[in-house]
This record gives structure tokens, sequence and C-alpha cells, in this order.
């Protein structure tokens, strides 16, 4: 009688060709049971107090967590932003963080079967987002911890390395990232602004975003120079005059995607080295990741497969 398999080697790789049909079968058929992005976008602004028209920069995602799905949902409203977490099977409330303006007394408020608890990490970011740590020292009345922390400080008797007496301020270290980012502080919110130590150099870390995206900056305290940034735009997805999401086949094509983040970056083929070139689908939405190295610098770049448009990029100086 004949074998099935003529080896071992083909009878395992038989195996784990099943297992991952299998496999793929059974997430189709869970995502199935799930909630839609719009019920679960619902409850977030539901629970804010808010309409969809006082919400902007409104992101939902579905995520796979901790054994579960969950959708993420963000959106910013009145200089407040909200972050939710919505449990994707029934539309509970995992978590909410709202961070800015007048709503830190309720920031990092977390549901989990019934009972609120808060988090070591929320307890961390309970500050309003645009207070320093050398304003939070003085309001403690810390004189030792704001001289430490503050950029101008020495090192201390034990070694410790602090900031050189040179060192940029926190106001020069915002111009320095709007300036890269080509923005006006007036056109801007600001989400975080702290000073941070990082792969062995203290750097300031700064967030802000505007109607249209959101930009995170690492600057050098003491030089000023931009150590590392991203930039996430903000989809706005258009829709048909039912109401239903446009679908456009027509992808740019690699190459197109890869001549717009050269462009982007004003550099040329032949000065960089591609890491990575290729399209994928990030839950439904068609994008291009491209990836390469110029220098000790390297990019990285997310672009809308169809309108060609930048939804990420950043750039990581080694």
């Amino acid at each position: 009688m004949k074998k099935i398999f003529s080896s071992p080697k083909k009878a395992i790789i038989f195996v784990v060709c099943v297992v991952a049909v299998l496999g793929a079968i059974s997430i189709t058929a869970v995502k199935s049971t799930l909630i839609s992005k719009e019920d679960a976008k619902e409850a977030a602004l539901r629970d804010a107090g808010l309409s969809e028209t006082e919400a902007s920069a409104l992101r939902t995602r579905l995520e796979f967590e901790d054994g579960r799905f969950q959708y993420e949902v963000d959106f910013y409203s009145n200089g407040v932003a909200y972050e939710y977490q919505i449990q994707a099977k029934d539309g509970d409330i995992i978590a909410r963080d709202m961070e800015g303006g007048a709503n830190n007394d309720v920031y990092g408020q977390e549901l989990q079967q019934g009972t609120s608890k808060q988090s070591a990490a929320d307890e961390e970011r309970s500050v309003p987002p645009q207070e320093t740590t050398e304003q939070r020292s003085l309001e403690d009345g810390d004189a030792s911890a704001q001289s430490q922390r503050a950029v101008g400080a020495s090192p201390s008797a034990e070694g410790n390395t602090g900031a050189q007496s040179q060192g940029k301020s926190l106001e020069e270290a915002k111009a320095a990232a709007l300036t890269d980012a080509g923005l006006a502080e007036a056109n801007v919110t600001f989400k975080k602004t702290e000073l941070d130590h990082e792969r062995g150099m203290q750097v300031y870390d700064i967030e802000f975003y505007t109607a249209d995206a959101e930009y995170d900056y690492k600057i050098n305290a003491s030089d000023g120079t931009v150590v590392e940034k991203s930039v996430e735009a903000f989809l706005r997805q258009t829709h048909a005059a039912d109401g239903s999401a446009n679908a456009d086949d027509n992808y740019i094509g690699v190459d197109r995607a890869k001549e717009i983040a050269l462009n982007h970056a004003n550099l040329k083929e032949s000065d960089v080295r591609f890491a990575k070139a290729k399209l994928e689908n990030d839950d439904g939405s068609v994008e291009y990741e491209i990836e390469f190295y110029f220098e000790r610098a390297e990019y990285g770049y997310t672009i809308d497969a169809v309108s060609g448009n930048i939804i990420e990029y950043d750039v990581d100086y080694d």
C-alpha cells in the first residue's frame, strides 16, 4: 500500500498547513461575532458625553490584546485627549484615559469586571500634560529635586550625570520641535512636555497635535538637536452618497510609494539603503510600509495605498 506521505518532513508540513487554515477560519468566525467599529466609537463618545461633531481626530481600530479582541478609540475635544478600550465582544468599556484640560481629576479610570482601578502607568501620567518636571518640583517645595532635574544642574557627588550648564531649556526644546515640524505654537496643542533620560543622555519628550496629525519628538537636552521624531496623520475616511465607505483598488504601486517617501525626506534613491518596501493590510486599511537608511538615520513611512498620502512617518537618529 502506497504511503500517504513520502517523508516525515512532508507530513509535518501538511499538519502545519492544516493548523494554519483552521486558525484562520477560527479567527474569521470570532470576528463575525464582534461589534462594529461604529458601535465601539458610539460607546466611547456616549461615555464621554460628546457627540461625533464635538470630537476631532477620531480614530477606531481593532486590536487583539490579553487574549481578547478590543477596540482602541482615540479622539480630542476642548483640549482633552481621550483614549478608550472597548470590549469588542459586547461593547463594555475596559479602560478609559483622559489627558489635558479640566478633566485630569478623572484621568486614568479603568473598568474591569465592574471594578474600578487605576494602573501604575496611569498614576505616573496623572500630572497635567503641560506641567513640566521643574514645575512639579517647585509646587512640592522640593528644591533639591528641582535642581537635580532642571537643565543646567551639575553632576551629583555620587557621580550621577546631570544636564550640562549650557543645556537647552524646555521652551527652547519645544521651539526646536515646532521649527522641525514647520508649525507655530499657536496652531498646536501640547500633550506632553517633560525631561527624560534615554540612551545615556537627557532628552525632552515633547508630544503635540494639530487637527491633522500627532507629533512625537525627542530633543537632546544638551544641544537642542532632534534625536527622534514621529508623525501620525489623522485619517479622514470619505464616503459615498449612500453613506458607505468608498472602495478603490487602484493602488499607486510600491515604486511610487518609495518615491513619495524619498521626496518627503528630501533624499535620492541612490543615497539610501532600503530595508522594507511592501504592501500590507492593517485591519482593512491597505498601506505601503517603507523603511530605509541614510547615513546614521533610519526612516520609516506608512503610505496610503490608494491616495498616496503619508499616514505616518518617523526618523530615528542612531
